[in-house]
């Protein structure tokens, strides 16, 4: 016994040492920033959707994450299964309860981001963008001072510290990240991504109608989020067109996240989806050659999708748009009115993002903050003139840092960029910290990493 135990212990020590594990190593980290791996993901979480398994899903890619986190020296590949979560688990309705039994397993999900940001740490950076965060951060803490107890702050703090200077924190982080050099062009890579996100979020709705079809019980009416998917989908949509610069083929995938905005019966999807794609038309035709016939292809495809969902989208502007009681009969032209009689009641600093006193107030979901679901009734009713002067001051460095040496690229992020700031003057959209403002954050690194390397290779090395 004890010779075959020597010689099972020899054998074991001779594969290990004749396994290159740098080699090994480099392979994992390869594969799971590979496209191979992102469709696999994509196709993982279509799964989870249409078996209704959100929950078990979303714990499987937390995992996933983590993994990532401890292997790879580079943060790109957990964005798009952090992204994919963010889609597939706004199905899971008013869902505290559900995921808060996970929360034991928290501190090891935070124990791999702390191994992360300190054993694969690079040099720390920063950039304009900051300044606007910080701002907003001080608006954030001064919004309603001495309205709120030690313990109500305590409760908010994922929102406080989520829209404010917590979200300074992950922007410093997340700069150091995304500053290195890579191998490959991240631009590419990126737009990659958020186009798998688009795709999944059409996979939704498709998913949504065809359970809602066959009488499958699910937590929404038409079985999707339709005003988060709409979002996603709004920060995805010009992403395919910038794929196409080198693959035109990709360029119809832009029409079709419209398209599934258009039948998600998102009202604020549709009005702000609308005047998005016209913008991305635009940027297509300008960006490429043979002006005039790509024009009539996006005529011809917009018509195609009014032609394919006309019913729907006519029935939309009817019931949502031109009802008699579409203005005031909608809550948010009640909160609209608080918001300014809170503002005139404390202009300088308003009543704070964590004010339950208005009438989202009295329907928020378990865990969430009383959104106004519009961002300037926001701004004032929760900050005053102090928010006004901090949303107003990130606005314009944001804008500044889309045109500075504007290209193909920084139109696009800025694209996206516009479809979040529209959906946010009727959603929460910038008020969730995730995945919304973190994503906003996200393009901005963006912007600052295309200034800082202006000559990055637009061809991509190593291509999975």
């Amino acid at each position: 016994m004890r010779i075959y135990m020597n010689k099972v212990l020899q054998s074991t020590g001779a594969f290990w040492n004749s396994v290159d594990w740098k080699a090994l190593l480099k392979n994992i980290r390869e594969f799971f920033n590979s496209y191979v791996f992102y469709i696999f993901e994509t196709l993982a979480a279509c799964l989870f959707v249409a078996t209704s398994q959100e929950v078990v899903g979303a714990v499987c890619f937390v995992a996933l994450i983590a993994v990532i986190l401890l292997l790879c020296d580079d943060i790109l590949p957990t964005t798009l299964p952090f992204l994919l979560i963010s889609a597939f688990t706004t199905n899971c309705y008013d869902s505290f309860d559900t995921f808060f039994p996970y929360i034991k397993y928290a501190p090891a999900v935070a124990i791999c981001l702390i191994f992360h940001f300190i054993f694969y740490r690079k040099p720390m950076k920063t950039g304009e963008s900051a300044y606007g965060i910080l701002a907003v951060g001080v608006a954030i803490m001064l919004g309603g001072i001495g309205n709120f107890s030690l313990k109500e702050y305590a409760v908010g703090s994922y929102y406080m510290l989520g829209l404010g200077f917590g979200m300074l924190a992950t922007y410093f982080l997340m700069k150091s990240q995304f500053s290195v050099k890579r191998d490959y062009d991240i631009k590419i890579r990126f737009s990659a991504i958020m186009t798998f996100l688009g795709l999944l979020c059409v996979f939704i709705i498709a998913s949504g109608y065809y359970k809602s079809y066959k009488g499958i019980p699910t937590s929404y009416a038409l079985g999707f989020s339709r005003n988060n998917i709409s979002t996603l989908l709004m920060f995805a949509m010009p992403f395919p067109l910038f794929l196409a610069l080198k693959r035109p083929w990709t360029a119809i995938l832009s029409p079709v996240f419209y398209a599934a905005i258009a039948v998600s019966t998102s009202r604020g999807g549709l009005l702000f989806g609308s005047v998005e794609i016209l913008v991305c038309c635009a940027y297509w035709v300008f960006c490429g050659k043979k002006r005039l016939f790509r024009t009539l292809l996006c005529l011809a495809a917009l018509l195609l999708i009014f032609l394919c969902f006309g019913q729907i989208i006519i029935d939309v502007i009817q019931d949502r748009f031109l009802a008699d009681d579409v203005i005031t009969g909608d809550a948010r032209y009640e909160m609209m009115l608080q918001a300014i009689e809170k503002f005139k009641k404390n202009p300088l600093v308003g009543f704070g993002i964590l004010d339950n006193d208005i009438v989202y107030g009295e329907y928020k979901k378990k865990g969430s903050m009383a959104w106004y679901h519009m961002m300037i009734p926001q701004i004032i009713g929760s900050m005053g003139l102090v928010g006004v002067a901090a949303y107003l001051f990130q606005f314009i460095d944001r804008v500044k840092l889309i045109f500075r040496n504007y290209c193909t690229w920084s139109l696009c992020l800025g694209i996206s960029y516009l479809g979040i700031l529209m959906m946010s003057q009727v959603n929460p959209g910038e008020f969730c910290p995730l995945p919304f403002e973190l994503l906003t954050v996200l393009l901005f690194i963006l912007q600052e990493r295309r200034l800082e390397n202006p000559l990055l290779p637009l061809k991509e090395k190593g291509h999975k």
